[in-house]
């Protein structure tokens, strides 16, 4: 059943994996020896290509759940047994789609979703399965929001919930058990707005066709992201090998042991870019890595990097939008801006260097960045009884997550810890595991080291781990003082690691007397872990690290995960230990305060990520700045600025995330080096006035700066998107077109939620400029859900008000989030208010309330 050629590419991966796995090896030929000849090539095929934490982390037999799933697949369904190898193994057999964790779940969704695949034409048409199975999938997971970490497949089946990386998982998962090759893909940043997106492409008929994942359409090439998708710079898709077929996709790059390959041609226009590189002296610099990076969430964040070719040279196929691309090589860096829509060509000449200050300016340098502009590559046309079939459906897989999830909540168990009622709910398919910990005794710190814990924690935290963690960390109890006992002791949540039982485990894996000499002196644990724990950069991938019992059991760890090992030896030594918030860097408790391992102390002050002073006692913190504004409210982290320090030859943004400034001033303790600012203000049409600036702090200097943040003019805040069309219902109950309510010039859609206060906002700002509204030519449309809205006070005194406003009804609440993701503003937020002109052509947009939209949309009708 296996090529020769497979045979031997496992064979080679393997040989040159076994340097790496000594600790593990003998388990392995043990496991090998019991497997068929298939089978044993198929899993030295997985531990020559995998992440190499992942042979520290989990059992022989969770993969080789994989491969045996995989070859019943292979010689029992036939449209997995016709599929091209390569096809075959990195998109069905393989076991990671992305960085969740892992556990056997193949042949339980098989089991899930075998009966749902009912008649010939499911088994025969792998393109209409694959409809079938996203329904499958939106009736057990639907979008929440969620910290980094990603929750293993098994967790959102559990939940009912997952960020879109781990729906795409999710139904990557569901997919592969059937035997329809999928894969994730993903934009690493828009260049439109401040986000990312994960979605699906499956493998059918001989060709990759793409979805949203658990939001089915009754067609493929379809998803509320495909005008979207058509603005993004880079659409890739990973590998974790480089076994391919002869029509191999582009290759962008490797990291580690992920392939990236570059799908951005079948979502946007495209332009082929290439950068070449060289140095002072004008020649060419060959092996330079070169950076593609998107401003977004206020930084720029690489999604592509390269190494130049003998003529100084690389190539990407990108949108067409504006890259900041950076270079280095031997010590020098330079950087540019550079133009998808306008060059097919850049130079960047290295010319910078991190101990030479020529290149610091230290003054505002202005920045224009432009996202690319809105193309129908994809408009997936649906014909009006697909829609009614996809409305009908999707309200009834809806009503069968919440009856689901709502089962799993049990009002009684849950009564008896009235203050853990809330976690208890958010536990949903965890319920009983949270639970059964919780009331294994009367142990009082039993709900404390419940309640230090992130939300997701309760999703998918087993009682085992929890367990072990406070047996651990109750033998200092009472050595110090409560809260720090809590945070950053009993808690085993350290970072975005997988939570495991690593106290019993460290407490087991040293000597009595490497344990006493640690706890003396944490400085020689953290030279253990730099001499002892490995890293191989070239079998990383750097989206997950090694958990402490891994890190210890491979003896390898990337930068993150010794960090984590670090805090985890120290908490269970009973030492409090924690990553700083902001540089996540490692922290002891010194006995006064919190100390980095491994540098100079000097006990200064530092802000946290909630603007909070905390004690560091590191030497970071000797030199201060204060940024000074005109108003406080519009700067937010991660939005409109960020502040990164070079280490080595690149800036890397501080975790400042939720600090806020104090009136017009904000102050930060920080270490002496080279930093750079970034303000940037988003235009509606995607593009950005940006600004940077980098400057020097030195050792014990007090800096203060005026912060710049660049205003839109009105004509920035215009754009020209085609609306979706939809229908809500007039007071008969007789169905409306779109297109019936803005004809006849301009037009004004409110979308509004009566009584919520966003919306009580913007109906007294009308009401506050009624004689203006009843004196403009355009149509002024409120769409509600019922007429039951009619009787909110608020509203019924703006139509009394106002009286040339329509009223229309939207009884199923559908018809806003297409709008507001098509003019790109939040779908979540009421209300949406969407100004039109020629019909169905939107010109501006802004949810939820913001204060002047009102007065704004009458600058824009009076224009």
């Amino acid at each position: 059943m296996l090529s020769n050629r497979l045979i031997e590419y496992a064979e080679k991966k393997y040989a040159e994996r076994l340097p790496y796995l000594e600790t593990v090896r003998a388990g392995l030929e043990e496991g090998f020896s019991l497997c068929t000849p298939e089978e044993a090539a198929l899993m030295r095929f997985f531990y020559g290509t995998m992440p190499l934490r992942d042979a520290g982390e989990y059992d022989f037999r969770v993969f080789l759940s994989f491969v045996r799933h995989g070859l019943w697949l292979r010689e029992h369904v036939a449209w997995c047994a016709t599929l091209p190898e390569d096809i075959f193994v990195n998109h069905v057999l393989y076991y990671r789609i992305n960085s969740e964790d892992i556990s056997e779940n193949r042949a339980f969704f098989y089991e899930q979703l075998k009966d749902r695949l009912t008649g010939k034409e499911l088994w025969e048409s792998p393109y209409q399965a694959v409809i079938e199975i996203n329904y499958w999938c939106a009736e057990h997971a639907a979008y929440q929001a969620s910290d980094m970490r990603t929750a293993s497949p098994m967790t959102v089946y559990r939940s009912g919930k997952g960020r879109c990386g781990e729906e795409s998982t999710f139904l990557v998962t569901a997919l592969r058990s059937v035997g329809i090759p999928a894969r994730q893909v993903y934009t690493p940043r828009w260049a439109h707005c401040d986000d990312n997106h994960a979605w699906v492409e499956v493998w059918a008929e001989g060709r990759w066709y793409f979805l949203g994942a658990c939001e089915p359409e009754e067609v493929l090439n379809k998803g509320w992201f495909s005008h979207a998708s058509s603005r993004a710079l880079l659409v890739h898709s990973r590998n974790f090998s480089d076994f391919a077929g002869e029509e191999a996709e582009e290759c962008i790059g490797r990291e580690g042991v992920t392939w990236f390959y570059n799908n951005t041609a079948s979502y946007a226009r495209t332009r082929r870019l290439t950068v070449a590189v060289k140095d002072r002296e004008g020649r060419a610099v060959k092996d330079a890595l070169v950076s593609f990076e998107i401003l977004n969430m206020g930084e720029y964040c690489s999604v592509a990097s390269l190494s130049t070719d003998e003529k100084g040279e690389v190539r990407l196929t990108a949108g067409l939008g504006d890259f900041h691309v950076r270079a280095q090589a031997g010590g020098y860096f330079g950087e540019q801006l550079v133009s998808g829509a306008r060059q097919e060509r850049a130079e960047i000449v290295l010319d910078a260097a991190a101990e030479e200050d020529d290149w610091i300016r230290d003054v505002w340098e202005l920045k224009e960045i432009a996202a690319p502009e809105d193309y129908p590559m994809n408009p997936g046309i649906v014909t009006p009884e697909q829609k009614q079939r996809k409305r009908l459906r999707l309200a009834g897989a809806n009503k069968m997550r919440e009856e689901k999830l709502r089962s799993f909540y049990r009002e009684e168990a849950a009564a008896r810890h009235p203050e853990e009622k809330e976690l208890l709910r958010m536990a949903a398919g965890n319920f009983d595991e949270v639970l059964r910990f919780l009331e294994k005794d009367g142990n009082p710190h039993r709900k404390a080291l419940l309640h230090s814990l992130s939300a997701k924690d309760y999703l998918d935290v087993r009682a085992e781990v929890l367990e072990d963690a406070l047996c651990g960390a109750q033998k200092v109890r009472g050595a110090w003082p409560e809260e720090l006992y809590r945070e950053y002791v009993l808690c085993p949540r350290i970072y975005y690691e997988e939570l495991t039982a690593y106290h019993s485990f460290i407490d087991g894996y040293f000597t009595e007397a490497e344990k006493e000499r640690f706890r003396k002196d944490p400085e020689e644990l953290w030279a253990y872990i730099e001499k002892e724990i490995h890293y191989e950069p070239a079998l990383d991938y750097r989206t997950i690290c090694a958990t402490p019992v891994g890190c210890l059991t491979l003896k390898q760890g990337n930068e993150t995960a010794r960090k984590i090992l670090f805090v985890a030896v120290c908490r269970t030594l009973g030492i409090p230990a924690r990553l700083n918030r902001v540089t996540v860097e490692p922290e002891y408790y010194t006995g006064t305060k919190f100390r980095t391992p491994g540098k100079a102390e000097a006990g200064e002050k530092t802000a946290d990520a909630a603007g909070e002073n905390v004690d560091a006692g590191t030497e970071k913190a000797s030199a201060s700045l204060v940024l000074k504004v005109e108003d406080g409210s519009k700067w937010i982290y991660y939005q409109t600025w960020t502040i990164g320090k070079l280490t080595g030859l690149q800036f890397t943004t501080l975790d400042y995330e939720g600090l806020r400034f104090e009136g017009n001033c904000l102050e930060l303790s920080l270490e002496p080096g080279i930093y750079r600012l970034i303000t940037t203000s988003r235009m509606p049409n995607g593009s950005q006035h940006a600004a940077e600036r980098t400057f020097r702090l030195a050792d014990g200097e007090h800096r203060e700066i005026s912060m710049s943040l660049r205003e839109g003019s009105l004509e920035d805040m215009l754009v020209s998107n085609e609306l979706p069309d939809f229908e809500v219902a007039d007071a008969d109950g007789k169905r409306c077109p779109a297109a019936q309510l803005t004809e006849g010039g301009s037009a004004v859609l409110c979308f509004l939620e009566e009584g919520a206060e966003p919306t009580e906002h913007v109906l007294n700002e009308l009401m506050q400029q009624a004689g203006d509204w009843n004196a403009a030519e355009a149509k002024l449309v409120f769409i509600v859900r019922d007429a039951g809205a009619l009787s909110n006070a608020t509203l019924a005194r703006t139509l009394e008000k106002i009286p040339c406003v329509s009223v229309y009804f939207d009884p199923e609440g559908e018809t806003a989030e297409p709008i507001a993701r098509r003019m790109y503003v939040d779908p979540e937020k009421l209300p949406l208010l969407v100004v039109t002109k020629d019909g169905m052509t939107g010109i501006y947009a802004s949810s939820g309330y913001n204060v002047g939209s009102v007065d704004l949309m009458l600058k824009i009708l009076s224009r």
